[in-house]
């Protein structure tokens, strides 16, 4: 009767490992959930609200001053009191060369822009993160169901061997090492089962929870070919990357930038309006030109402006070149770990399990040891868990492959 629990029980880790069916947090749920709660985005909406307050400030017009002057102050110390003095009442009001204004607000909505592509760039960085913690916990829970199957499995082969040691058919060699196996094993699944809890903690935590929160992920790993080849995943990235695009608004602003400090070196102007105190019936007025006959404050402001110019211009070109070049390698990451989840389900997994059920006739006629079958199975559960793992990198890689280069480009 045991021998026939055992077959069950070898069958039943053949089956391969799916996805639980209870209802659980689906994989396009907590990109959902992140994409609202996650710290390091919430930030980034925050600063797109300061961008905005500082594109505000910067294209506003100064406020006009209150003006009290007095006049007719004598010089002589003999002079009547009063004599000849008059107070006045105005308001004066700057005004900026025509365009100085209009360039700031320019500077300013580029900020502006800038911050709403930094936003889309963490939103992807945040969604890759989180599609890799997602599966690193799927995998956690997948490899110890695995164990855990071995392990009861283990147990079996144990239990049996005692009893074949005690009618004198057995070693006591064969039951030390089914014991130490036994040991093994347990020690992996102590092992994944701290990893499991790592792991569900990193993706609590990009969800904008606590790490100790109970979680059931419903979205199995499954392998999907990529399908896209590296001309077109290149394209896509020079007309949709948030990280070139931000390198193109600096690069648009700092030109802005250039021409403002070039016509900083022209005048500005003042207005005021003015009513004397003694002369109540009448009024004056007066105008102001700024003479910027000093030009080491412009000449110093232009020369850094077309250097950052410059240095935004370098920066944009070097930083596509460089991203063309870390899409190439995620690429070949890709690639390389399809073709590593194709040997194992076209080939391994498949000679793995005809040799496994061979294995298990065998036994059931006597033709085959406990220790043979044991040693079987113990390379076909390795099978499975590097089938999962090398399904866990090809997942992992399409997600690196997403944001390659955006976490660099500044």
């Amino acid at each position: 009767m045991k021998k026939y629990v055992i077959l069950i029980l070898f069958a039943s880790t053949i089956s391969p490992l799916g996805a639980r069916g209870e209802e659980g947090l689906t994989l396009e749920q907590a990109v959902k959930i992140a994409l609202q709660r996650n710290p390091e985005i919430l930030l980034a909406q925050k600063a797109m609200v300061t961008a905005t307050g500082k594109r505000l400030q910067m294209e506003a017009i100064s406020d006009p001053d209150i003006v009290v002057r007095d006049e007719g102050l004598s010089l002589k110390k003999n002079a009547s009191e009063g004599e000849g003095k008059e107070y006045s009442f105005g308001i004066e009001q700057g005004l900026e060369f025509p365009g100085k204004r209009a360039l700031r607000g320019e500077i300013g909505r580029y900020g502006e822009e800038q911050a709403a592509l930094e936003l889309d760039k963490i939103r992807r960085l945040i969604g890759a993160r989180l599609k890799k913690a997602y599966y690193r916990a799927v995998l956690s829970r997948r490899t110890l169901e695995s164990l855990e199957k071995a392990a009861v499995l283990l147990d079996q082969f144990t239990e049996n061997l005692v009893i074949k040691y005690q009618a004198g058919t057995a070693s006591y060699s064969d039951v030390l090492r089914a014991k130490v196996e036994k040991a093994r094993l347990q020690n992996q699944i102590i092992e994944e089962r701290r990893e499991g809890t790592a792991s569900r903690a990193e993706f609590n935590i990009l969800l904008g929870r606590k790490g100790d929160e109970a979680l059931n992920l419903s979205t199995d790993m499954a392998f999907i070919p990529l399908d896209k080849g590296l001309p077109d995943i290149k394209e896509e990235a020079r007309t949709s990357s948030p990280a070139l695009k931000l390198l193109a608004s600096k690069r648009r602003q700092s030109e802005a930038g250039l021409r403002l400090a070039r016509k900083n070196t022209l005048p500005d102007f003042s207005l005021g309006l003015y009513f004397p105190s003694l002369r109540t019936g009448s009024w004056g007025f007066s105008v102001g030109l700024s003479v910027p006959i000093w030009r080491t404050r412009q000449k110093g402001e232009i020369m850094e402006a077309d250097a950052a110019n410059d240095i935004a211009l370098i920066s944009a070109e070097n930083e596509e070149r460089r991203m063309m070049a870390r899409i190439e390698s995620a690429y070949a990451g890709v690639k390389a770990s399809e073709e590593q989840v194709r040997i194992f389900e076209q080939k391994l997994l498949k000679d793995m399990e005809d040799e496994i059920r061979l294995a298990i006739s065998q036994y059931q006629y006597g033709k085959i040891e406990f220790f043979n079958l044991l040693d079987l199975y113990r390379t076909y559960a390795a099978t499975q868990l590097e089938h999962l793992k090398s399904l866990y990198l090809y997942l992992i890689s399409l997600a690196d492959l997403e944001v390659a280069g955006e976490e660099y480009a500044d």
